[in-house]
């Protein structure tokens, strides 16, 4: 569902900046002002579906151990890795701008990619 809002945000953000003529612009025209509202929500949009990067990573892992411990294919075992370094990634980027709650979830996402990578070891 986010990821269709965003490409539809994106669409209508460079659908709005194609009427609006940069020689000659208003900032407090109607024009202008509906691309400042669409882009401004186009962001917003960004930004949640980046929060879901790290449970994508993280869930991505989990699906790749199951497969490991299913078949035994020590690659599968080796994906589950990556994806939790890329979680990992995402979280440091992440807990640079963090605040208040949303530092608390990153820190509950590393714990939990922690602990994975515990299993992961042990397997």
């Amino acid at each position: 569902m986010m990821k269709e809002a965003l490409k539809e945000l994106r669409k209508d953000f460079k659908e709005c900046l194609n009427d609006i003529d940069f020689k000659q612009y208003d900032p407090y025209s109607k024009k202008f002002m509906t691309a400042g509202f669409i882009g401004q929500m186009w962001f917003l949009v960004k930004a949640l579906c980046e929060d879901d990067e790290v449970e994508e990573e993280i869930d991505g892992a989990k699906k790749y151990m199951a497969r490991y411990e299913d078949t035994g294919d020590a690659s599968f075992r080796d994906m589950a890795k990556d994806e939790l370094r890329h979680a990992g990634i995402l979280i440091k980027k992440k807990y640079e701008w963090a605040e208040g709650k949303n530092k608390v979830h990153l820190e509950e996402q590393e714990n939990e990619r922690q602990e994975l990578l515990k299993q992961i070891e042990e397997a």
